[in-house]
């Protein structure tokens, strides 16, 4: 048998010659930074601006808004896409990313993690993201009940023998609240001008027009409890409206708005291998908003007297809290003066003014051989730069102390 040479090394992998002459001849687009073949979204009669894909996902986060989904899934995860939109919803408190690709997930899972900004602007809710590996007609006890699993552009990928397996485990075993599915349109594929038969990837095992994927829809509400609402995605051109969206859609919704007891509780299953996990950073609720405003004050006061100092050599600042409230990380906080003036009497930063419309500040230490806070010059051990505070005069006969400005970590 004379060996098959295969010259586009894309589709080195195919199991046999009509495969491999299959794929190739589709037009593709190729993703580089995942190895990844496209499907086919646009072409000469049609383009999308801005790409389907990205349309698609937005309209599925519309969704989780509009639902306040607080635990979500992503079956089909691949590259992690959709969980850089999910992660970024203040309500949502637990992602679930599930692949079968094992290598393609631990490509990717760097993704999840918390980047500066999340440590700079913590969550006020908690977010755990976890990447889980496995195959979507298992059954993980760790996703049952949630509040919404989302199965983009999922399905067709799924051998048609898989896809009652797949209902029954997505809508008789895990029974989330919502399932959010899309699919692409068969009948928008004429604008692609395919050859007859031909599908948008080489992995799709099927493609659905709008007839069969409604019958497939009434089938899921006829044996499970739960009702659906279709949505299209890509509004094909005006003089072709009768083909519908390029990628369509359905809303799943249980009926139950409570599950009965089962024995999960007693005998959970984790099927699902867990690659990654991380939770991100959250605020401390414990801190009051007097406790942020108090350190806004601190570091506001403390800016004007390095002002001052540095401008004009004054070695104390009156600041009229008046003129503090003209700040707008001061103002958002709608507080009287009389607040301010008392937030800044419980502090060892600064003193108020016997009329209480002003605040002292003193911007160097009244002694010289004090402790200082700033930059020393190279031959000379006195202090360059200003300190903030007042000495303890109760301190037990040790000498002044001094109370230094406020840490960056301390104001953040």
């Amino acid at each position: 048998m004379i060996p098959v040479i295969r010259q586009d090394p894309r589709f080195a992998d195919a199991e046999d010659e009509d495969e491999y002459q299959s794929r190739r001849s589709n037009p593709l687009i190729r993703d580089n930074r995942t190895c990844r073949l496209k499907e086919v979204e646009s072409s000469d009669l049609v383009k999308f601006e801005p790409p389907l894909y990205i349309q698609r996902y937005a309209r599925v986060v519309e969704h989780c808004k509009t639902g306040q989904y607080r635990t979500i899934a992503d079956f089909g995860t691949a590259e992690l896409t959709f969980v850089q939109y999910l992660k970024n919803l203040d309500f949502v408190n637990q992602i679930f990313a599930v692949d079968i690709d094992r290598n393609l997930l631990n490509s990717q899972k760097h993704r999840c993690r918390p980047q500066m900004f999340d440590h700079l602007n913590k969550r006020s809710e908690p977010l755990n993201i976890s990447v889980l590996c496995g195959s979507v007609l298992e059954f993980d006890s760790r996703l049952h009940d949630l509040d919404c699993i989302c199965a983009i552009e999922l399905i067709e990928h799924l051998q048609k023998d898989d896809v009652e397996k797949f209902s029954a485990a997505l809508f008789g075993r895990y029974q989330p609240k919502n399932v959010i599915i899309t699919t692409p349109n068969k009948d928008f594929n004429v604008l692609f001008e395919f050859e007859p038969d031909q599908m948008r990837h080489w992995d799709h095992k099927f493609e659905w027009t709008r007839e069969e994927f409604r019958t497939f829809c009434e089938g899921v509400t006829t044996k499970y409890d739960y009702k659906f609402d279709l949505f299209g995605v890509g509004d094909p051109p005006s003089e072709h409206q009768t083909v519908g969206p390029c990628s369509q859609g359905a809303v799943f919704t249980r009926q139950a708005s409570k599950l009965g007891s089962s024995s999960l509780e007693k005998f959970p299953t984790e099927v699902y291998e867990t690659l990654y996990s991380v939770d991100y950073p959250v605020e401390d609720k414990s801190l009051t908003p007097d406790y942020h405003l108090t350190n806004e004050i601190i570091y506001q006061c403390n800016q004007i007297g390095i002002a001052e100092y540095q401008e004009q050599g004054d070695e104390i600042s009156v600041i009229s809290i008046a003129h503090l409230q003209t700040f707008p990380s001061i103002d958002q906080y709608r507080v009287s003066d009389a607040h301010i003036a008392e937030l800044a009497r419980a502090t060892e930063h600064l003193r108020v003014m016997e009329d209480g419309l002003s605040i002292l500040v003193q911007n160097v230490p009244d002694s010289p051989s004090a402790p200082y806070c700033g930059f020393s010059d190279e031959n000379n051990d006195s202090p360059s730069a200003p300190y903030w505070g007042f000495s303890d005069d109760e301190n037990d006969g040790a000498g002044p102390s001094y109370n230094y400005h406020v840490g960056a970590e301390e104001l953040w």
